[in-house]
């Protein structure tokens, strides 16, 4: 049985990674810092880098002959790749993107979940999709493309998460699942210049985040990227392939549609690759692949506000919609965040949650905020979007936000999901990287996320202030 206040630790022996991660918890994270420096931090060595984002892409993947990615796996041979890559926590599609590109982690750059409850307006906030907030309104620190555009640096993104708005993304198709958001946010005469070109991006919004379109979806992407390379000879490309991600949510990870997912994600990848090899890239160009989690399979389901109005603490309608919330739940799939609202009863509230959730079915661990914190996630005082509780699961189990049915039931099928604790290796996420200023045939061992932006920058001759390092065993100078 899980403990109060326990976090779940499973470190596999690797004293590499042991050290990461007590390296990873010694982090204090300070919000407002000056986060970058534009000043050269060393000659550039590359003159073009794509960034690749293969969603849900568990590292375990590379080594696992059962998965058909002969491209990936030649071009780690030519470059490095890690044995896994520790990603944000939760490990959540938006705020690991966000850790990716800025090189900090959530609790600095503020974007701390896929939604989340903010105290002060009193209302959920999604960040996934960004239906809602522009990238400024969004991150709280310069990225990777701030600082590359500041240098002179040509920019560009193609669906990567946070990016509607950005005045210094010179290219933007956005990471959006609604044609009003495509409309608005797509860099103006962008669509006409592709349809010109034969690509038809016009059907992104109304093929929205459909299994059955991501195929098309991630083949257009991957024509957007070269498009932006043979055309625009961008020096800095963030494209954000979605393939896996999808499937494995509907059908669990290691199963037959996930191979085909990631098969069809190595095709992409090796496209890519290959446009590199053409002038004026040959040579002159790196290729980052990265996926922002692995993935878990689950059956079942745990539903917190179940046992939150089973106590009280939410009242509904006759529709079973929450008119008032002493507390709530907001999942992140494998963990959830746990608000209080009620700020006369807080502590009473918590600790009787932190009682009854603990021997909730399926529940790993209740992490107070003097432990969350350790993991990047900001502490409830300095940041109204932040939890009180965090609850995680593992494998088998995923959490939900609904009010209706029991506490845990049946998922209705073998399903995957991510958002835990990535510390365990299947949540590890994929890294690998090639071209010019990388070694060859170089293994790492463990790294993090946000190691990946500052080592992009001193690639190009910039320089970030993240809580990452540059990952210098990887590079040949």
């Amino acid at each position: 049985m899980p403990q109060e206040g326990a976090v779940a630790t499973w470190l596999h022996g690797s004293p590499v990674l042991r050290e990461t991660i007590e390296n990873m918890l010694r982090l204090t994270f300070v919000l407002g810092l000056s986060l970058f420096i534009a000043a050269p931090a060393a000659e550039r060595q590359v003159q073009h880098i794509v960034l690749v984002s293969v969603d849900g892409l568990s590292a375990s993947y590379l080594t696992d002959q059962r998965a058909n990615m002969p491209n990936l796996r030649s071009i780690a041979k030519q470059g490095v790749s890690a044995e896994g890559m520790v990603t944000s926590f939760p490990s959540v599609t938006w705020p690991s993107h966000t850790s990716l590109v800025t090189g900090t982690f959530p609790a600095r750059h503020g974007v701390i979940g896929n939604s989340v409850w903010n105290r002060s307006t009193h209302q959920e906030v999604k960040y996934i999709g960004d239906p809602v907030l522009t990238k400024d309104e969004a991150i709280r620190v310069p990225t990777l493309y701030d600082v590359a555009h500041k240098a002179g640096l040509s920019t560009a993104s193609v669906i990567w998460p946070c990016s509607n708005g950005a005045k210094t993304l010179n290219w933007i198709i956005p990471d959006s699942n609604k044609t009003e958001i495509h409309a608005r946010y797509t860099t103006p005469g962008f669509a006409e210049e592709l349809a010109a070109a034969g690509i038809d991006i016009s059907k992104l919004g109304e093929w929205g985040w459909g299994k059955q379109h991501s195929t098309n979806r991630d083949i257009v992407y991957t024509q957007v990227t070269k498009h932006l390379l043979s055309q625009h000879k961008v020096e800095l490309i963030l494209l954000h392939l979605i393939t896996p991600d999808g499937v494995e949510h509907g059908y669990g990870p290691n199963t037959p549609a996930a191979y085909q997912a990631v098969a069809e994600s190595d095709q992409r990848l090796g496209e890519i690759w290959e446009a590199l090899q053409m002038p004026p890239f040959a040579g002159n160009s790196a290729m980052f692949i990265v996926s922002d989690h692995g993935f878990a399979p689950y059956e079942k389901l745990i539903r917190p506000n179940v046992v939150l109005k089973e106590l009280g603490l939410i009242r509904t309608d006759e529709k079973n919609k929450a008119t008032e919330r002493s507390a709530w739940c907001v999942a992140q799939g494998g963990s959830a965040f746990i608000y209080v609202l009620d700020d006369e009863r807080r502590a009473e509230i918590t600790a009787t949650l932190a009682r009854k959730l603990v021997d909730l079915e399926g529940v790993l661990a209740v992490m107070h905020p003097t432990e969350f914190t350790q993991l990047g996630v900001p502490d409830p005082d300095s940041n109204p979007e932040a939890p009180h509780l965090v609850l995680t699961t593992g494998p088998g189990y995923s959490f939900d936000n609904s009010l209706k049915g029991d506490a845990v039931a049946d998922a209705g099928g073998h399903k995957g999901s991510h958002g835990h604790d990535p510390r365990p290796d299947y949540m590890h996420a994929t890294f690998v990287a090639v071209g010019t200023g990388i070694k060859r045939g170089k293994k790492l061992d463990f790294i993090r996320n946000v190691d990946v932006a500052p080592t992009i920058a001193h690639l190009l001759g910039l320089k970030m202030d993240s809580d990452g390092r540059v990952l210098k065993e990887a590079l040949s100078k």
